[in-house]
């Protein structure tokens, strides 16, 4: 009897164990396999999520690109947290303004002009500024050292038409070409490499201010309204601010040979070819300063010229540097440069004139579809 008591005894420790493997089996798989199926999840979240965090830092990362101020104004709260900031600016403190004027005066990028000097003086700290208010390394022409400069605003006077030169005038505009004048890779007197740091240290510093204002990779094309093989000029407004014909400048009368497309913000937004053509004139007429307070340009400023079919161009003045260069084709609604205040203007606006065989005539009916929609 005990035998046979022995042998159920046995056969139900065998079926209990089967029991509990199974039931842990039961329980335990699912799970293993839920940890499985959530970790291919969290690869492939994570994955995605590299991905977009790689585009994210490619587009703050200054040496993605160049850093764009989102407004294309300056970042006043940026700016005036470094400028108004002895600790971030050091000799530079108070000075944002005086950059900002001189910027608006010789049409400069003040995001840049700042960008340089900060870097030039290690943030308003190095005894050229400290010692001799030199904020550009201005070298004296004999040769003998630093120039010295009576005050700070001197220095920056000089430092601008410095930029003016190499900016405007000999067309380096951007910091990769403004990098070989101030900081050329591979110079003798460089022996540690020291340079190749310039260019983006000063796309960093660009990005802390907040952005530049001009020069810099356009986020894209801007949308363009198109009506069969014509183009708006400009996508920022369609606010005509002054038609053609004579109109009086304050006790005297004037000819206004085009229209003036105008509005708040427009400063830097792209100025578009109103048809298909090739670009003929590319270049500054008469002084290009930007309008401030107390000091205006002559002439168109920055213009460009379209030639077009049948006799007909069209030309885009005051913008805010140099448009696109002479010999482009362009089709309709592509970027040909930016609104500026450059020449005879008061504010920043586009000043659009219509050409026909030589004789300027109103822009309005050629433009007219565009603000009212009739074909």
């Amino acid at each position: 009897m005990k035998h046979i008591w022995g042998a159920i005894k046995a056969i139900g420790k065998k079926k209990a164990i089967g029991w509990i493997i199974g039931l842990a089996a039961a329980n335990i798989i699912p799970i293993l396999i839920g940890l499985i199926l959530m970790t291919i999840m969290f690869a492939i979240i994570g994955a995605l999520g590299g991905s977009v965090d790689e585009q994210q830092s490619n587009q703050n990362n200054p040496s993605a690109g160049y850093v764009c101020s989102a407004t294309g104004e300056v970042n006043q709260k940026k700016w005036d947290d470094i400028f108004q900031n002895q600790k971030r600016s050091g000799a530079l403190k108070g000075h944002g303004d005086d950059i900002i004027q001189l910027s608006e005066e010789k049409g400069l990028d003040p995001v840049l002009f700042a960008s340089i000097a900060l870097h030039e003086t290690a943030w308003g700290k190095s005894n050229a500024i400290q010692q001799k208010n030199n904020p550009g390394g201005l070298m004296n022409p004999d040769g003998s050292g630093l120039f010295l400069f009576s005050t700070l605003k001197e220095g920056l006077e000089s430092m601008s038409q410095t930029l003016y030169n190499r900016i405007k005038v000999d067309g380096m505009v951007t910091i990769e070409q403004l990098g070989s004048v101030y900081a050329p890779v591979g110079a003798e007197n460089d022996p540690n490499n020291l340079n190749e740091h310039w260019v983006p240290t000063t796309k960093e510093i660009a990005q802390k201010l907040g952005g530049l204002t001009m020069n810099c990779e356009a986020s894209a094309q801007p949308d363009m309204e198109l009506i069969g093989d014509k183009a708006w000029i400009s996508s920022h407004t369609k606010n005509i601010t002054s038609g053609f014909g004579n109109r009086s400048c304050g006790g005297c009368s004037s000819f206004h040979a085009g229209i003036d497309v105008a509005s708040g913000g427009i400063r830097g937004a792209p100025i578009t070819a109103f048809a298909d053509g090739e670009i003929v004139i590319s270049k500054a007429n008469g002084t290009t300063f930007q309008s401030s307070s107390s000091n205006m340009g002559t002439g168109y400023g920055w213009y460009v010229e379209i030639k077009h079919e049948d006799g007909l161009r069209t030309r885009y003045a005051h913008m805010i540097e140099r448009g696109k260069p002479v010999g482009t084709k362009v089709e309709a609604g592509d970027v040909i440069g930016k609104v500026g205040s450059t020449g005879a203007s008061t504010g920043a606006h586009l000043h659009f004139e219509v050409i026909i065989n030589g004789e300027k005539v109103d822009p309005m009916p050629y433009v007219k579809p565009f603000l009212t929609g009739e074909q």
